[in-house]
């Protein structure tokens, strides 16, 4: 008799203890449980941001990966990975590589801009500025970084910024000059070349400007027409494109990351409190303290499939054309 009530008032206690939010998984003799996340390797900072909230608030553990927007898709499409958010600096990446397979929807959350990263060691960094940067980088003494276009959104936008930038300045063939000063992606994605700018080895990288800012790299802001981030100028972003092995004609359009919960989620349900944890005020906070703009509310695709406890954080969207 006394068992069986010592029994139901343990019962009791961890049916109380659940109840309350504590997960006492050690007490259980259960692991943990933990979400995956294939984001963009821009978006590392304010997300081991938000991880931290997020294990703090339901012990929980995340787990990051950071890659190429386009790899980190792959790994998904290609090699048959499972995560349970995927993030990505490119919205189109999901329709055009996901849909219908993988994933039926997407909220564009946040945006940024494209600017060119130095250091104070970089060559000409005492005057390089908006008005001199494309007769600067074209220097012989100078090097320049820049993403795999086929596997970083960073690395396509990059080449669309020369083009851009060939028409802001009137200056023919510009885009052909920079791309002989670096015919080859210096690395796979954007992220990669943090250390090679600070370690010297670049003087100038293509960067986000929410990168820059983030690990506090001088940078050249460039003039809106150019830079990627202003949504005033969309129709002179689209007026231009290049060619992406793997990808095709990638056109010229403002900056928007997207999130979805791929359909081989392993854990849905707490990818859709990650989600609320990022749409909601302390994600927006979040995302504003690391130099990106967050979209509130964000701008949903695929609305009708959408989990119902992100509607409250987004309104439909459907991309023109």
């Amino acid at each position: 008799m006394w068992g069986r009530r010592a029994h139901l008032v343990v019962s009791v206690a961890l049916v109380a203890v659940a109840a309350s939010g504590v997960l006492a998984w050690s007490y259980l003799g259960q692991e943990k449980p933990s979400i995956t996340i294939f984001h963009a390797g821009s978006l590392t900072v304010p997300l081991e941001k938000m991880a931290d909230e997020f294990e703090a608030l339901y012990g929980v553990e995340v787990h990051l990966e950071a890659y190429g927007s386009v790899a980190a898709v792959r790994q998904i499409t290609e090699m048959g990975r499972s995560c349970d958010v995927l993030a990505v600096a490119d919205y189109k990446l999901i329709p055009e590589l996901m849909w219908p397979e993988h994933a039926d929807w997407f909220v564009i959350f946040a945006t940024n801009e494209m600017v060119i990263a130095y250091t104070g060691g970089s060559c000409y960094s005492d005057v390089v500025g908006p008005d001199n940067w494309p007769e600067i980088l074209c220097r012989e003494d100078v090097s320049i970084g820049r993403a795999d276009p086929a596997q970083d959104p960073c690395g396509y936008r990059t080449l669309l910024v020369w083009k851009l930038a060939e028409i802001y300045y009137d200056d023919p063939g510009l885009y052909e000059r920079l791309l002989e000063r670096s015919p080859q992606p210096t690395r796979p994605k954007s992220h990669d070349l943090l250390v090679l700018l600070e370690q010297g080895l670049l003087d100038y990288a293509f960067l986000y400007k929410s990168v820059a800012m983030q690990y506090g790299f001088s940078y050249v802001d460039l003039p809106p027409e150019v830079d990627l981030g202003h949504e005033e100028f969309s129709d002179l972003y689209s007026s231009i494109s290049v060619e992406v092995e793997g990808l095709g004609e990638v056109r010229g359009e403002v900056i928007r990351y997207a999130i979805t919960i791929p359909k081989n989620a392993r854990h849905p349900d707490l990818a859709v409190k990650f989600l609320e944890l990022l749409l909601g005020d302390e994600g927006a906070s979040i995302l504003e303290s690391c130099g990106q703009n967050p979209i509130r509310p964000g701008l949903a695709s695929g609305y009708e499939n959408i989990p119902e406890a992100l509607r409250d954080y987004v309104r439909r969207w459907e991309a023109a054309g």
